[in-house]
């Protein structure tokens, strides 16, 4: 594993051509998961389990182009195969991250990690040259639990991790934050638990948007506004629209 190296509160920008807009996102869908075998007793009677999108959030601003979460990768049979043979595989068609990028001659500077649990670190290999940002909890996390929470093929190739130093200052209920560029338009906290980071964007018409790294729980955050867009919910993602669109 690379030597750690501390993150503060801005980035050093990397030269590169990115869109007008001051800052913008596109959702790329990875693959979907249309049934978890696990129906939910809910308002007296049984209700269907939700479509999930394993997503990650293609982002570009003041110059540089990052990845929030990594979705399904290129090796994901391979590595859940090495430690958890017997899971059923309910996800799709799997069209990794990096293969829709690299069709368009689209390359990224840097992934920050929201979750280290298998579903959301699967494509960490397919971008192994880049430095990776998370939450120092998470960085423990993903070298100690075990499968099938985290599956350690994903990491084996020697991350480049980058830990994140989160201020003691709330922001939408949650206690720990990070202005990534230190002008209040990415932001990242910390979610409750084993490391996982919740994304806020702001973008140029003052719309906000929320992505929650890990499915599992925001508890101990205050509720966020209704003008606030959680981009949790597969309707919502589809409204918004898949990579090739971007959001601005």
């Amino acid at each position: 594993m690379r030597s750690l190296r501390i993150i503060g509160l801005s980035f050093m920008l990397l030269a590169g051509t990115v869109n007008a807009a001051e800052l913008r996102f596109s959702l790329v869908r990875t693959a979907q998961t249309t049934s978890s075998g696990e129906f939910a007793w809910r308002d007296g009677g049984w209700v269907a389990p939700p479509v999930v999108n394993h997503i990650a959030v293609l982002i570009e601003h003041q110059g540089s182009r990052l990845l929030f979460g990594t979705g399904l990768g290129r090796q994901i049979d391979a590595q859940l195969n090495s430690a958890v043979p017997w899971r059923e595989k309910r996800y799709g068609a799997v069209q990794p991250v990096r293969d829709q990028l690299d069709r368009d001659g689209i390359t990224v500077d840097r992934v920050v990690l929201g979750c280290a649990r298998w579903e959301y670190a699967s494509g960490l290999a397919d971008f192994a040259d880049l430095p990776v940002l998370a939450n120092p909890d998470s960085i423990h996390y993903a070298s100690t639990a075990t499968p099938p929470a985290v599956i350690p093929a994903q990491y084996a190739h020697g991350v480049d991790w980058r830990p994140l130093r989160f201020e003691r200052r709330s922001f939408y209920g949650f206690e720990d934050s990070l202005d990534l560029f230190g002008d209040g338009r990415l932001i990242v906290v910390k979610l409750p638990g084993h490391g996982a980071l919740g994304l806020f964007l702001l973008l140029d018409d003052g719309q906000r948007y929320f992505f929650q790294g890990d499915a599992v729980g925001s508890e101990g955050a205050q509720p966020l506004p209704a003008d606030v867009l959680q981009v949790q919910d597969a309707q919502l993602q589809a409204r918004l629209g898949f990579y090739p669109t971007w959001i601005e």
